[in-house]
């Protein structure tokens, strides 16, 4: 482990469209010590080209090929692959901003936290001002006035730049509140230790991770800034049409709502809401779909529905749902041919 690097890992999957001003922010970074990984699961649209071309501008920069196997395993290879004292991971159409890792390294080196978060942007596809006439990745603070995504702590944020907190209340106020992805963090390697992303999950494996690491945290520093820019886009898993392996969406929520019970009781009804919300979601998924192929997937809309009625169960989850969801859940619950007619009208 050398000290006092930051470990960059980037998976990609053809991106050809974003690699390079991902790369280029990353590059733009006013800290100096850092590696790059960026792992390629035999992108077939010219990624490979790009990122060689880069590559031989900047040496911090290497390039695995490997074959397609999914972003958890990419992301677990790159672990293993790297050696800096620090760890974070880009998403291969995301950028950074130019000092998150002067400002992290500074907050983890004062407060001695296990953790750094930072704030993000959302970045539209379609923008592309993200560089000034000599290439140089401004600052996103400037770029954007989407600022504070984490709203529930805007106020106390506000007071404070930084503000430092416990492992569970990382979880409360964090990961069941929205702020649930893998990016966006500065993880010192010791911490991390041998968790790793879930190979079988195809959605929800950050967050899976995030709930796997809390027995090793003790501290977490978190701070407003917005580092991070997470582009928005047609291609992003959670617009994709549904298809089968959508429905990991309820299994990581599973395995994170038992972990949950077993380590942090009094804050079981929140899971608990959180995973019947992630089943109504997943139930609209297939609700947008022609009625003839909606059909196809009746034992998932079961699961669905099935998942909703177990979860309510627990005391306090239907307090813990959005006002919307109230109605929503009910609707899956006890009549979800209902839910899925009235949920297709209205997306239509």
């Amino acid at each position: 482990m050398e000290k006092g690097k930051i470990s960059v890992i980037v998976p990609v999957y053809n991106g050809a469209a974003w690699i390079a001003d991902c790369l280029k922010s990353i590059l733009a970074q006013t800290y100096a010590r850092f590696e790059v990984l960026v792992l390629d699961d035999h992108s077939q649209d010219g990624t490979a080209d790009i990122v060689r071309r880069i590559q031989r501008e900047d040496a911090r920069i290497r390039f695995l090929q490997r074959d397609k196997s999914g972003v958890s395993s990419a992301r677990n290879q790159g672990i293993e692959e790297t050696d800096g004292e620090f760890l974070t991971f880009v998403d291969a159409d995301d950028i950074i901003d130019r000092k998150i890792f002067d400002i992290w390294i500074n907050i983890l080196n004062k407060e001695k936290s296990d953790i750094a978060l930072c704030d993000y942007i959302k970045i539209k596809s379609e923008d592309t001002e993200i560089f000034d006439k000599n290439n140089k990745c401004s600052e996103l603070k400037e770029y954007s006035d989407k600022y504070n995504n984490i709203e529930h702590n805007r106020q106390e944020k506000q007071k404070n730049d930084v503000i430092n907190i416990d492992n569970k209340r990382y979880l409360s106020d964090y990961i069941l509140r929205g702020h649930s992805h893998c990016w966006g963090i500065l993880y010192r390697r010791q911490c991390v230790g041998g968790v790793r992303f879930r190979e079988d999950l195809t959605i929800g494996e950050d967050m899976m991770f995030l709930v796997d690491l809390l027995p090793r945290l003790s501290a977490v520093s978190v701070t407003a800034y917005p580092g991070y820019g997470y582009r928005v886009h047609a291609g992003g898993a959670m617009l994709r049409p549904f298809v089968p392996s959508y429905m990991d969406e309820i299994k990581s929520w599973e395995l994170a709502a038992d972990r949950i019970r077993r380590d942090f009781p009094d804050l079981n009804a929140r899971a608990s809401g959180i995973l019947a919300v992630s089943a109504v979601l997943t139930a609209g998924k297939i609700a947008v779909l022609p009625p003839d192929r909606q059909k196809q997937f009746g034992r998932f809309v079961e699961k669905c529905r099935e998942t909703v009625r177990q979860a309510l169960k627990t005391p306090g989850a239907k307090r813990e749902l959005p006002g919307g969801y109230k109605i929503k859940t009910a609707l899956l619950s006890f009549c979800p041919n209902l839910y899925l007619g009235l949920y297709h009208l209205w997306k239509r």
